[in-house]
């Protein structure tokens, strides 16, 4: 049972000390946009493109659990079936691209609705937010 639990904390990309930023990173966009001061017709825009996306990522965060609960009833059985816990690896994998994928749909469509210089200060908070994470992460493993 631990050893099922440690192969699923590996699959869901856990790593002790890790720095996860809070929220999904729908929600993290949200935010950094409402520091640009958008006009209210880029706000509606942009807020008709997050409602869709958080629809979206709700629906397939319900496939990953789904996923991952498959994947926990395989690696309970006394003898696992090695090609059936691989193919449930290869499910989660897919199900995961299909969030990435999603994520950056909704940045591209977010980002289509902004000026270029809204672009660019969006651009300079998301990479600093980066940066403190990872130090935040580099300062923890150290």
């Amino acid at each position: 049972m631990l050893v099922a639990g440690g192969v699923l904390a590996v699959l869901a990309g856990a790593s002790i000390g890790a720095a996860h930023p809070p929220g999904p990173p729908d929600e993290r966009l949200e935010r950094d946009l409402q520091a640009l001061g958008l006009a209210p017709d880029q706000t509606r825009r942009v807020e008709g493109i997050l409602d869709a996306a958080r629809a979206e990522r709700q629906s397939i965060h319900a496939r990953i659990e789904r996923a991952y609960e498959a994947m926990h009833a395989l690696l309970e059985q006394d003898e696992p079936d090695e090609a059936a816990v691989m193919r449930q690896a290869e499910a989660i994998g897919a199900v995961k691209i299909e969030r990435r994928k999603a994520m950056l749909r909704t940045l591209l469509r977010v980002r289509a609705e902004l000026t270029a210089e809204q672009r660019h200060r969006l651009h300079r908070m998301m990479r600093e937010k980066r940066r403190h994470r990872q130090a935040d992460g580099a300062a923890r493993d150290g």
